[in-house]
């Protein structure tokens, strides 16, 4: 089941990924007082990325942002802008897989497609 997805901006490639608050509120439960927890996802190679959310102490409406671990990733799967992130919890909702995508051209129409 997808949790969230996004089209990558030069933000989220250069210093970190806001993060759907919806997304936040339904699958990640920060202890009572933090304002960050770290989780972890699966690729498509089966490697184990552990991310940080966090949220600032800002008044009013924050977005949450991916922090620690995140540019690894970035520069790992060389993520660029336009690039698609896509946030899938298991069937059983125990764990998160990542996808990422790259549209690609093929006989004149544009296509999604997985990045290794």
């Amino acid at each position: 089941m997808e949790l969230c997805s996004k089209i990558l901006t030069s933000t989220d490639v250069k210093r970190r990924l806001s993060f759907s608050t919806a997304a936040m509120r339904e699958h990640f439960r920060p202890e009572e007082g933090t304002r960050s927890l770290d989780f972890q996802v699966m690729d498509n190679k089966s490697r184990v990325w552990t991310f940080r959310l966090y949220t600032s102490k800002k008044e009013g409406p924050t977005k949450p942002v991916l922090t620690k671990g995140w540019l690894d990733f970035v520069r790992c799967k060389k993520l660029r802008l336009g690039d698609k992130v896509i946030f899938l919890v298991y069937e059983n909702g125990d764990g998160i897989r990542i996808r990422v995508q790259r549209t690609i051209r093929l006989l004149g129409q544009e296509h999604w497609v997985d990045i290794l």
